[in-house]
């Protein structure tokens, strides 16, 4: 019998370093902003980026198909971060950068959140899983700043008003499915086992899970937006004489 690991458990050593990880990658994209548009022009780099993702979040469906131990719910891309994955990708590969500044705080969030509260459970660097997830949420949180910081799209607040109604519709029909058909989509199920440390038991247990969702998610999403919109006030860098780069939208931090 496999024993669960304890290499990514919650306050480890490798839970530490998986958020470190997420902070360098964050630093890495600010240090080298006046570079990112030239990557941004390049359709190897984005295609593949996206494909990887993409491939990876499929693969892990098939690989559901042959566990008999994983949920039927579990099945179908319902869980938030894997909707966001397809949806992202999706619209990378079609070259629909356009709307992706619908999902950008969203999944920002949801990135960030996936590693503050990491939801292994006792996988190492062997197994796939840990991969799919890493690389998936890492992506999550990187691809939507990525282009923000090449000057893709600027944050608004028609847009993030209309990202949240549309969560707030979806998670809620989705709240609906989980009450008729007794599973656990987005963790808002009756018998959702998913915890989060800094709340008592009792709000993560049905149906105070879906109030403690929906707050948790204003909270920040919210601030999310705030801080990029505090950032995209700042004055641009002037761009980079062997980077070629666009002229990006006034006031947003690009190179």
């Amino acid at each position: 019998m496999h024993t669960p690991s304890t290499m990514f458990a919650m306050g480890s050593v490798g839970h530490l370093a998986l958020n470190l990880g997420l902070v360098a990658l964050l630093a890495t994209m600010i240090a080298f902003r006046r570079q990112l548009p030239a990557l941004r022009r390049s359709r190897s780099f984005m295609a593949g980026t996206a494909a990887l993702v993409l491939g990876l979040e499929v693969l892990s469906y098939v690989l559901k198909l042959g566990d008999p131990a994983t949920p039927a719910f579990e099945l179908l891309p319902f869980q938030l971060c894997s909707s966001l994955k397809f949806a992202i990708t999706l619209l990378i590969l079609f070259e629909r950068y356009d709307a992706v500044r619908y999902l950008s705080v969203l999944a920002i969030g949801c990135g960030l959140i996936s590693f503050a509260n990491l939801n292994l459970h006792g996988e190492t660097l062997r197994d796939f899983t840990f991969w799919h997830y890493a690389i998936g949420h890492y992506y999550l949180f990187a691809a939507p700043l990525f282009l923000f910081l090449c000057g893709e799209h600027r944050v608004e607040l028609r847009t993030h008003l209309r990202m949240k109604a549309g969560l707030g519709l979806w998670s809620f029909f989705i709240f609906v499915v989980n009450w008729a058909l007794d599973t656990n989509y987005m963790y808002t199920g009756p018998h959702n086992d998913t915890v989060v440390p800094f709340l008592p038991a009792s709000m993560m247990q049905w149906p105070f899970n879906y109030v403690s969702y929906v707050l948790i998610a204003l909270v920040l999403l919210n601030v999310t937006y705030g801080i990029l919109r505090v950032a995209q006030r700042a004055p641009a860098p002037a761009p980079s004489e062997t980077s070629n780069a666009p002229v990006a939208h006034a006031g947003v931090a690009v190179g």
